[in-house]
């Protein structure tokens, strides 16, 4: 936990950098209605890194400003360095496009000058979003915007317009985050929620605030999961290349063919994936004492066309041997009267890595599980490339209108819509049609 966290009851003392924009003062007299206790001005060029650590700040807020921000700045850029991981950040236009280039990304022209103009956005309800209704309204002052293709691996898009155009974005793991729009403007809807919301973060992580998401806990997890098996000897990513160059990979079903096949047969036009989970973050314990293997059998015998396999150790309280012995056990038992007729094999898991995808491969799986809302752009196309090097199509899974549009993007030919929503574990059954 950071220092700053421990003030959860401190009344929020915030200091606006200007970049030189009117719309300044609009900020400043939103963030003392949503109940900033204090709010200290300066221009971007009047204050020093050095000054602006000695004020102590428990929040900092980058504003709206002309130009690009890689043009001179000030403080601005440094400032989000610094205070990044110690205090919760909020970028507003300008301010986001900081964040964006801090980080490695690229601002350019987004493809269209607005000015005074509302647009519908889409968002993922996580960070500044939370209470945030859907298809909210927001007001545009921009002619440029973070691309898309350069998202960077520390930043996620927050949300979007419906054709495609940044809105935001948050840092995963510190409470860093900015949108393109003006949630100042009277035009914008649920703008003081925005606010509100950032005036209640404490602490530069998301894990110091309440309400964390559960899908980023296992994002990082995962990440130090995987470091941890790469270096046991034997297991290196070149070490498992080696052993998929020796043929020892097993034999794949084509995915897409079985569902499309079983789905054109069935009189009812349904082609079932069965699901092995033994726990859940939302369940608790479901099944602790399962063997999937004999699950993966009972449900084969049921008429399944994919078998599904969750091998996060964690939370779900699966493993990769899972997955070995549910491949085993099919090829041993309908092999010699089904030949490639059984089922496909899914892992099921939080895939951010190569590593991942190969290891599953060698395992037996037919397929995998790419979960949109934990990859960025560039992220989810090179997995799905590397996927189908290795002679699978993966699920693409996505749980909004926006996560659909980028699954397409991608040129996913396999998509499976997750009714729950993965940062919240809220299910809403509307979200398929």
């Amino acid at each position: 936990m950071t220092a700053a966290a421990t003030t959860a009851n401190a009344t929020p003392r915030v200091v606006l950098i200007d970049n030189y924009d009117s719309f300044t003062w609009n900020v400043y007299q939103r963030l003392y209605q949503a109940g900033a206790g204090s709010v200290d001005v300066f221009r971007n060029d009047k204050i020093t890194l050095e000054q602006l650590i000695a004020l102590s700040p428990s929040h900092l807020v980058v504003s709206p400003g002309p130009g690009h921000p890689l043009e001179p700045n000030g403080v601005s850029a440094n400032a989000i360095r610094h205070f990044a991981g110690k205090i919760p950040v909020f970028g507003v236009c300008l301010g986001e496009q900081f964040m964006f280039t801090v980080y490695g990304g690229t601002v350019a022209f987004a493809g269209e000058i607005v000015h005074g103009k509302v647009a519908t956005i889409t968002h993922d309800g996580q960070g500044l979003y939370r209470g945030v209704g859907q298809g909210m309204v927001a007001t545009r002052y921009h002619s440029l915007a973070g691309t898309p293709d350069t998202v960077p691996e520390q930043l996620v898009v927050t949300s979007t317009t419906h054709s495609g155009i940044v809105m935001g974005v948050r840092h995963r793991t510190h409470t860093v985050e900015g949108v393109q729009y003006h949630p100042e403007s009277v035009l914008s809807e649920q703008g003081m929620t925005l606010f509100r919301n950032f005036l209640n973060l404490r602490g530069g992580l998301w894990a110091d605030n309440p309400g964390y998401s559960i899908l980023d806990k296992i994002h990082r997890q995962r990440v130090i999961d995987i470091r941890h098996d790469e270096a046991v000897p034997g297991r290196s990513f070149d070490d498992l290349q080696t052993l998929y160059s020796l043929g020892l990979a097993p034999p794949v079903v084509d995915v897409v063919e079985r569902l499309t096949r079983d789905s054109a047969t069935c009189a009812s036009h349904i082609a079932v994936l069965a699901e092995i989970k033994r726990a859940s973050p939302s369940k608790g314990d479901i099944d602790i004492g399962a063997v999937a293997a004999q699950q993966a059998l009972a449900y084969a015998h049921g008429g399944a066309s994919v078998i599904s396999v969750l091998t996060e150790p964690k939370w779900f309280k699966g493993t990769l041997d899972d997955l070995r012995e549910v491949r085993a056990a099919l090829d041993r038992v309908y092999a010699p009267l089904w030949g490639t007729e059984r089922p496909a094999v899914l892992r099921k898991d939080f895939i951010v890595d190569r590593y991942q995808i190969l290891e599953a491969r060698l395992a037996g799986a037919d397929t995998v599980l790419l979960i949109v809302a934990i990859l960025t752009d560039p992220e989810l196309v090179e997995l799905i490339g590397y996927t189908r090097s290795l002679g699978m199509e993966p699920l693409v899974e996505v749980n909004s209108v926006a996560e659909m549009e980028r699954a397409v993007r991608a040129s996913s030919r396999l998509v499976g819509i997750n009714n729950r929503n993965l940062n919240t574990f809220h299910v809403d059954m509307d979200t398929t049609s």
